[in-house]
């Protein structure tokens, strides 16, 4: 009896050993399958698309990436289905298979229906522009009242609300001036994209002079390393005048560098715009004895 027992016990016991085994290699057969289909490991460097036509892509496609166009947009000298960008950028890991989004310059442009943006400062009528697929162009100030957009210009011509024009069109602002006196803030644009860094250029009232890439290859990892005149948090260039832009690929600067110069720009800025107040406190002293000397 004890004997029966005890082998029963043993099959038992089997039993158990058994199920634990088939459960392990169902769990390790489970991890193989999900390591072969999620390619764990196995990642491939991204390559660069931007300037290629969309339609060569499969050709020499040794990833198996799945290409996605997500948007369309048209500039002039552009041919359709030349790649204006890519998401992820190149050099970024990626895994055989993944899908890349991408923006491509179309066949065909796309209208935009003109606004009237005169009579609005510069940064609404820049904001204006932007909300209709139009860019600002450049700045042509005139001795008028300083303030406002005084004319809309497109191809150097006068052009008005309601005109159909290609979206991404340049529309040059004619704006009054106030004299020559007339000075504006140049914004800070360090570590800025080019686009972000135009559009506050010309909504501050200035114009994008000389721009230099320093090894840039792909547009879409230029940032602004350096502009020309700087920050200085006070009203120094006079408007309608040029500020010149430096970029670099934004894999050779640190963003905590660029923080900490922009820090630095601003604290200097403080220090001279509070010079400047006990310079204008002295100033006005004297101007005071002078009075009473008389």
């Amino acid at each position: 009896m004890a004997n029966k027992k005890f082998m029963q016990s043993r099959r038992v016991l089997v039993h158990i050993l058994l199920a634990m085994l088939a459960s392990a290699l169902i769990v390790m057969l489970v991890f193989m399958v999900l390591k072969s289909y999620g390619r764990v490991g196995r990642e491939y460097t991204m390559p660069y698309v931007v300037d290629r036509f969309v339609n060569e892509l499969d050709s020499d496609n040794e990833l198996n990436l799945r290409y996605v166009i997500i948007d369309s947009v048209y500039e002039e000298g552009k041919p359709g289905g030349l790649i204006k960008s890519q998401d992820p950028d190149s050099g970024s890991m990626v895994k055989t298979g993944r899908k890349v989004y991408l923006i491509i310059y179309s066949y065909v442009p796309e209208d935009a229906v003109m606004p009237d943006v005169t009579s609005l400062s510069v940064r609404l009528a820049i904001a204006q522009l932007e909300n209709v697929g139009l860019h600002g162009g450049r700045l042509i100030g005139v001795h008028e009242p300083a303030g406002v957009v005084i004319e809309q210009r497109y191809k150097g011509k006068a052009v008005e609300e309601g005109r159909k024009l290609s979206k991404g069109s340049n529309i040059d602002l004619v704006i009054g001036m106030g004299g020559d006196s007339t000075r504006v803030v140049v914004p800070y644009v360090v570590g800025q994209k080019p686009a972000k860094a135009r559009r506050d250029i010309l909504a501050a009232g200035l114009n994008v002079g000389s721009e230099h890439f320093d090894g840039v290859s792909d547009m879409s990892h230029a940032i602004v390393y350096r502009q020309s005149p700087e920050y200085s948090g006070r009203p120094s260039a006079g408007l309608c005048s040029s500020v010149e832009l430096y970029y670099c690929d934004k894999s050779l600067v640190k963003m905590e560098d660029l923080e900490r110069m922009k820090r630095k720009h601003i604290e200097d800025s403080i220090r001279a715009a509070e010079e400047m107040g006990r310079m204008f406190e002295i100033s006005s002293e004297y101007d005071l004895v002078g009075l009473d000397a008389f």
